[in-house]
């Protein structure tokens, strides 16, 4: 290409033409002082750590991020360790909550517990476990799945 050739910008502004953009997709708008998606999921989590403590539940850590992988809640319940996952829904309308808990975030969490378990030793042998709380906002109901999975299940 010649130096003194434009290029194709300045030639369409030189016509005064511009280069028409697909304007971005629509997002569905949100109720009037809707929150964001993680604080909702925040205030899932704050309710399900509440429930867990009236069943017995001692909450340990919660978020624990590791190496790609976030414990939810870790806690102590009846002498053994469990690592829950929580899951909120509005309603069932793309699936019950405990669905989203797939295979690849089965095996996340496993990872996770088990670096958390490396970075916390104890003297004391304790049974783990892998439990799943589901909260729906359209029924306001809260499902405890103790031992929804294993460390197998990988």
């Amino acid at each position: 290409m010649a130096e003194d050739t434009p290029d194709w910008k300045k030639r369409l502004k030189g016509l005064g033409l511009s280069r028409k953009r697909n304007p971005a997709p629509a997002r569905p708008a949100g109720p009037a002082g809707s929150r964001s998606t993680v604080a909702v999921g925040l205030e899932g989590e704050d309710e399900a750590a509440r429930y867990l403590e009236r069943h017995g539940v001692e909450i340990l850590a919660r978020n624990v991020r590791e190496q790609g992988s976030e414990l939810d809640i870790v806690g102590l319940h009846e002498g053994t360790l469990v690592f829950v996952e929580v899951k909120r829904r509005r309603s069932d309308r793309f699936g019950a909550p405990a669905e989203a808990v797939t295979e690849t975030k089965r095996k996340r969490i496993v990872s996770g517990a088990v670096r958390w378990l490396a970075r916390n030793r104890s003297d004391e042998r304790r049974e783990i476990r892998f439990d799943v709380v589901t909260l729906k906002d359209d029924t306001r109901s809260i499902e405890w799945v103790p031992g929804a999975f294993d460390a197998t299940d990988r």
